[in-house]
Protein backbone atom coordinates (compact mmCIF):
# COMPACT_ATOMS: atom_id res chain seq x y z
CA UNK A 1 0.00 0.00 0.00
CA UNK A 2 1.26 3.43 -0.53
CA UNK A 3 0.28 5.94 1.61
CA UNK A 4 -0.30 9.21 0.48
CA UNK A 5 -1.00 11.98 3.70
CA UNK A 6 -2.09 11.62 6.62
CA UNK A 7 -4.15 8.70 7.76
CA UNK A 8 -6.55 8.11 10.19
CA UNK A 9 -4.91 5.93 13.06
CA UNK A 10 -7.55 3.29 13.12
CA UNK A 11 -6.71 2.75 8.96
CA UNK A 12 -2.99 3.05 9.59
CA UNK A 13 -2.97 0.56 12.65
CA UNK A 14 -5.07 -1.88 9.69
CA UNK A 15 -2.73 -1.44 7.23
CA UNK A 16 -0.07 -2.05 9.36
CA UNK A 17 -1.72 -5.23 10.89
CA UNK A 18 -2.45 -6.63 7.08
CA UNK A 19 1.19 -5.56 5.66
CA UNK A 20 2.80 -7.52 8.68
CA UNK A 21 0.55 -10.56 7.62
CA UNK A 22 2.02 -10.09 3.72
CA UNK A 23 3.47 -13.56 4.28
CA UNK A 24 0.97 -15.53 5.85
CA UNK A 25 -1.30 -13.83 3.11
CA UNK A 26 0.59 -15.09 0.04
CA UNK A 27 0.83 -18.71 1.80
CA UNK A 28 -2.98 -18.99 2.26
CA UNK A 29 -3.33 -17.82 -1.39
CA UNK A 30 -1.10 -20.23 -2.67
CA UNK A 31 -2.76 -22.85 -0.36
CA UNK A 32 -6.29 -22.33 -1.20
CA UNK A 33 -6.08 -22.03 -5.13
CA UNK A 34 -5.08 -25.58 -6.89
CA UNK A 35 -2.58 -25.01 -9.64
CA UNK A 36 -5.89 -25.56 -12.08
CA UNK A 37 -9.56 -24.30 -11.63
CA UNK A 38 -12.03 -26.35 -12.67
CA UNK A 39 -14.49 -23.59 -13.77
CA UNK A 40 -15.31 -22.09 -17.19
CA UNK A 41 -13.80 -18.74 -17.86
CA UNK A 42 -16.02 -16.28 -19.31
CA UNK A 43 -16.45 -12.66 -20.68
CA UNK A 44 -17.46 -10.22 -17.68
CA UNK A 45 -18.21 -7.30 -16.42
CA UNK A 46 -15.35 -6.39 -14.81
CA UNK A 47 -16.87 -3.91 -12.45
CA UNK A 48 -19.69 -5.28 -11.24
CA UNK A 49 -21.72 -3.46 -8.16
CA UNK A 50 -24.74 -2.35 -7.11
CA UNK A 51 -24.38 1.01 -8.69
CA UNK A 52 -24.31 -0.84 -11.95
CA UNK A 53 -27.97 -2.60 -11.57
CA UNK A 54 -30.85 -0.02 -12.51
CA UNK A 55 -33.72 -1.45 -11.52
CA UNK A 56 -37.12 -0.48 -13.29
CA UNK A 57 -40.72 -1.47 -12.03
CA UNK A 58 -39.85 -5.89 -12.37
CA UNK A 59 -36.90 -5.61 -14.05
CA UNK A 60 -33.19 -5.10 -13.75
CA UNK A 61 -30.69 -3.96 -16.18
CA UNK A 62 -26.69 -4.23 -15.44
CA UNK A 63 -24.87 -1.02 -17.18
CA UNK A 64 -21.04 0.13 -17.66
CA UNK A 65 -19.50 -3.03 -19.34
CA UNK A 66 -16.02 -1.30 -19.49
CA UNK A 67 -14.40 -2.60 -16.82
CA UNK A 68 -12.26 -2.07 -13.60
CA UNK A 69 -11.06 1.61 -15.12
CA UNK A 70 -7.41 0.44 -13.50
CA UNK A 71 -6.83 -2.53 -15.88
CA UNK A 72 -5.55 -3.09 -19.06
CA UNK A 73 -8.04 -3.26 -22.15
CA UNK A 74 -6.63 -6.66 -22.55
CA UNK A 75 -6.78 -7.70 -19.20
CA UNK A 76 -10.34 -6.15 -19.45
CA UNK A 77 -11.26 -8.34 -22.56
CA UNK A 78 -9.69 -11.45 -21.43
CA UNK A 79 -11.97 -13.85 -19.81
CA UNK A 80 -12.23 -15.15 -16.17
CA UNK A 81 -14.22 -17.40 -13.43
CA UNK A 82 -17.68 -15.93 -13.40
CA UNK A 83 -16.25 -15.34 -9.56
CA UNK A 84 -14.90 -12.33 -10.06
CA UNK A 85 -18.20 -10.63 -11.11
CA UNK A 86 -19.68 -11.90 -7.77
CA UNK A 87 -16.62 -10.78 -5.79
CA UNK A 88 -17.40 -7.26 -7.19
CA UNK A 89 -21.04 -7.31 -6.18
CA UNK A 90 -20.61 -8.90 -2.93
CA UNK A 91 -17.98 -6.34 -1.95
CA UNK A 92 -20.95 -3.96 -2.53
CA UNK A 93 -22.80 -5.11 -0.25
CA UNK A 94 -20.26 -4.07 2.18
CA UNK A 95 -19.80 -0.55 1.08
CA UNK A 96 -23.89 -0.45 0.87
CA UNK A 97 -23.95 -1.06 5.04
CA UNK A 98 -21.11 1.81 5.36
CA UNK A 99 -23.00 3.94 3.21
CA UNK A 100 -26.37 3.77 4.87
CA UNK A 101 -23.98 4.36 8.64
CA UNK A 102 -22.55 7.13 6.65
CA UNK A 103 -25.70 8.46 5.77
CA UNK A 104 -27.51 8.22 8.51
CA UNK A 105 -26.48 11.90 10.12
CA UNK A 106 -29.36 11.98 12.79
CA UNK A 107 -29.24 8.67 14.61
CA UNK A 108 -28.07 9.25 18.36
CA UNK A 109 -24.64 7.13 19.48
CA UNK A 110 -26.67 5.05 21.22
CA UNK A 111 -28.79 3.87 18.28
CA UNK A 112 -25.77 4.31 16.14
CA UNK A 113 -24.29 1.73 18.34
CA UNK A 114 -27.70 -0.57 17.69
CA UNK A 115 -27.83 -0.30 14.17
CA UNK A 116 -23.96 -1.24 13.11
CA UNK A 117 -24.11 -4.85 14.18
CA UNK A 118 -27.66 -5.29 13.22
CA UNK A 119 -26.42 -3.88 9.72
CA UNK A 120 -23.28 -6.25 9.84
CA UNK A 121 -25.89 -9.35 10.47
CA UNK A 122 -27.67 -8.09 7.52
CA UNK A 123 -24.29 -7.99 5.46
CA UNK A 124 -23.70 -11.33 5.77
CA UNK A 125 -26.57 -12.88 4.98
CA UNK A 126 -27.54 -10.73 1.79
CA UNK A 127 -23.51 -12.19 1.03
CA UNK A 128 -24.94 -15.76 1.75
CA UNK A 129 -28.15 -15.16 -0.34
CA UNK A 130 -26.44 -13.74 -3.20
CA UNK A 131 -23.60 -16.41 -3.16
CA UNK A 132 -25.69 -19.03 -2.76
CA UNK A 133 -28.59 -17.86 -5.21
CA UNK A 134 -25.33 -17.43 -7.65
CA UNK A 135 -24.41 -20.73 -7.24
CA UNK A 136 -27.87 -22.53 -7.57
CA UNK A 137 -29.00 -20.39 -10.80
CA UNK A 138 -25.78 -20.40 -12.87
CA UNK A 139 -24.16 -23.09 -15.11
CA UNK A 140 -22.43 -25.52 -12.99
CA UNK A 141 -19.48 -25.14 -15.37
CA UNK A 142 -18.82 -21.70 -13.78
CA UNK A 143 -17.88 -23.13 -10.57
CA UNK A 144 -15.68 -25.79 -9.03
CA UNK A 145 -17.89 -28.89 -8.45
CA UNK A 146 -16.40 -29.24 -4.58
CA UNK A 147 -18.27 -26.26 -2.92
CA UNK A 148 -14.82 -26.01 -0.99
CA UNK A 149 -12.78 -24.95 -4.07
CA UNK A 150 -15.89 -23.17 -5.49
CA UNK A 151 -15.71 -21.03 -2.21
CA UNK A 152 -11.90 -20.72 -2.11
CA UNK A 153 -12.25 -19.25 -5.81
CA UNK A 154 -14.95 -16.49 -4.56
CA UNK A 155 -12.47 -15.94 -1.86
CA UNK A 156 -9.22 -15.48 -3.65
CA UNK A 157 -11.53 -13.07 -5.80
CA UNK A 158 -12.79 -11.47 -2.89
CA UNK A 159 -9.39 -10.73 -1.82
CA UNK A 160 -8.79 -9.51 -5.07
CA UNK A 161 -11.37 -6.82 -5.17
CA UNK A 162 -10.99 -5.45 -1.74
CA UNK A 163 -7.22 -5.16 -2.29
CA UNK A 164 -8.07 -3.15 -5.34
CA UNK A 165 -10.53 -1.16 -3.46
CA UNK A 166 -7.39 -0.71 -0.59
CA UNK A 167 -5.65 1.17 -3.50
CA UNK A 168 -8.14 3.05 -5.08
CA UNK A 169 -9.49 4.66 -1.64
CA UNK A 170 -6.03 5.47 -0.85
CA UNK A 171 -5.18 7.69 -4.18
CA UNK A 172 -9.15 8.74 -4.24
CA UNK A 173 -10.91 8.79 -1.26
CA UNK A 174 -9.20 7.75 1.86
CA UNK A 175 -12.31 8.57 4.12
CA UNK A 176 -13.52 5.18 2.74
CA UNK A 177 -10.59 2.89 3.51
CA UNK A 178 -12.04 1.35 6.16
CA UNK A 179 -14.29 -0.23 4.34
CA UNK A 180 -12.12 -2.80 2.00
CA UNK A 181 -9.77 -2.52 4.94
CA UNK A 182 -12.15 -4.75 7.58
CA UNK A 183 -13.69 -6.45 4.58
CA UNK A 184 -10.13 -7.67 4.00
CA UNK A 185 -9.85 -8.64 7.27
CA UNK A 186 -12.87 -10.68 7.40
CA UNK A 187 -11.88 -12.53 4.87
CA UNK A 188 -8.41 -13.31 6.07
CA UNK A 189 -9.88 -14.08 9.48
CA UNK A 190 -12.37 -16.66 8.45
CA UNK A 191 -9.66 -18.68 7.05
CA UNK A 192 -7.60 -17.78 10.08
CA UNK A 193 -4.87 -16.14 8.40
CA UNK A 194 -4.83 -13.63 11.10
CA UNK A 195 -6.02 -13.57 14.46
CA UNK A 196 -8.27 -10.90 16.12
Amino acid sequence: FAFHGPLPEADRSQCERILSSRDAIIDHIRRALPAEINAARVRHHGDFHLGQVLVVKDDAYILDFEGEPGRTLAERRGKVPAARDVAGLIRSIDYSTTAALLNATDLTPEERAILTPKLGIWREKATEAFWEACRQASDPALWPSDPAQARNLLDFFLLEKAFYEIEYELMNRPAWLHVPLEGTWRILKRHNVVQS
